[in-house]
């Protein structure tokens, strides 16, 4: 999470820098933001400018004041310009739901727009009566309630209308006393303006960070119970799935095979003679044969839907989804070759090494059947093997 020092300073630099993560993200934020709000400023100017120009033409020769008369086409072809400029913003965001990096500059541009030629109207208006600059004043509250703009842009921007107005002020109204009370006006609205602007900008950065920490909680929650979920599921010492979790796999792949109608393999496998071998080694010895053995049968595994567990104690079990008799016989064999040749050394089995036992069953799910009919013939066929004296395997033909 970057430090709100470097947010914002990422943000200050999107406008000329290429940035990426959580500034960026915080770009287009406030950048579809603020073209929502100025699209909706631009239909309001267009319809009180439109208003405003036709009352001025209707009215214009009723009034009684010369300067009036005199500057009301200027202050016609202001307003007239304001409508052009929102008519050709609104036309050019009008796919805003896919912002870029261009339609960041529409912000400054636009608002810049309005601000001089709002400080441009008012000074006309100055020139027509003793106003107090309310065209100004109320254009640059709105642009720091609603537009949301580093310290940099609300500098350049409102610095800039605020000169323009002065000069207006100073070159239209003749009377200096009118004059100075409306520079003050503006110069104290313009600075309440900034403050106002800095404090909506900095609260829409906390908010943002304040969402993305959530977000990070949320997601480190979530991969903290996915952690705890995978550990309940794999076995202490094997670290391949344990029994609670065979079980629900192999109901899951019995209910999938039933839907699709493809065979399903179990293979339940034993090793040879280990009590005798922990009573000769150590448990230590016994538990670093289990991990080895465990991690043989899963690399004679290719699929990725097939699933080694421990089954508990030295037994383990092979689930092979859409399998038949013929590709379980494979995997078997398999299995129990990779195993052997471990040459893991057992001086009290048979063949002097230690050895596996599997038995296979391959079943055509049905709804008369279950899970429990699958694993009782694959133990049937592993007692023969074991019966047999071990090291190979045993076919329960339920197909």
């Amino acid at each position: 999470m970057q430090s709100m020092k470097q947010l914002h300073k990422d943000i200050l630099l999107a406008s000329s820098q290429s940035i990426d993560g959580e500034g960026l993200e915080f770009s287009k934020i406030i950048t579809t933001s603020n073209l929502k709000h100025l699209r909706i400023i631009a239909w309001l100017l267009i319809v009180c400018m439109s208003i405003l120009i036709l009352t001025q033409i209707l009215f214009i020769e009723k009034s009684r004041l010369i300067q009036g008369i005199k500057l009301g086409p200027y202050i016609i072809g202001i307003r007239a310009i304001f409508i052009i400029g929102a008519i050709l913003f609104i036309f050019s965001t009008r796919s805003i739901e896919k912002v870029t990096s261009f339609h960041a500059s529409y912000v400054p541009a636009y608002l810049l727009f309005n601000l001089v030629g709002f400080s441009m109207l008012s000074g006309l208006i100055q020139a027509v009566g003793p106003g107090i600059a309310s065209s100004y004043i109320m254009a640059i509250l709105v642009a720091a309630s609603f537009v949301y703009l580093n310290q940099r842009e609300t500098f350049i921007l409102y610095s800039t209308s605020w000169f323009v107005m002065s000069v207006m002020i100073w070159r239209f109204q003749p009377d200096w006393v009118i004059a100075a009370s409306a520079f003050l006006n503006i110069t104290f609205t313009t600075i309440l303006a900034v403050v106002i602007s800095y404090t909506v900008y900095k609260n829409q950065v906390k908010e943002f960070q304040s969402k993305k920490i959530i977000e990070k909680q949320k997601e480190e929650l979530k991969s903290s119970n996915d952690m705890l979920k995978r550990l309940s599921y794999l076995d202490d010492l094997t670290n391949i799935a344990n029994r609670r979790y065979y079980n629900e796999y192999l109901e899951r792949t019995w209910k999938q095979a039933l839907r699709d109608k493809k065979p399903l393999c179990l293979i339940i496998i034993d090793i040879g003679k280990f009590k005798s071998y922990n009573d000769s080694f150590g448990h230590q010895a016994g538990d670093n044969v289990l991990e080895k053995i465990a991690v043989c049968i899963g690399g004679s595994l290719n699929r990725p839907s097939d699933l080694v567990a421990r089954y508990g104690g030295e037994e383990f079990a092979a689930v092979l989804p859409n399998t038949d008799l013929i590709g379980a016989r494979k995997v078997a064999e398999r299995i129990r070759k990779n195993v052997e040749e471990l040459k893991i050394i057992h001086p009290k089995s048979k063949a002097g090494i230690i050895t596996i036992s599997l038995g296979i069953s391959c079943k055509l799910p049905d709804p008369n059947s279950s899970t429990m009919s699958l694993f009782e013939e694959a133990d049937k066929a592993l007692y023969l093997v074991k019966k047999a004296g071990g090291n190979q395997y045993a076919l329960y033909n339920g197909l």
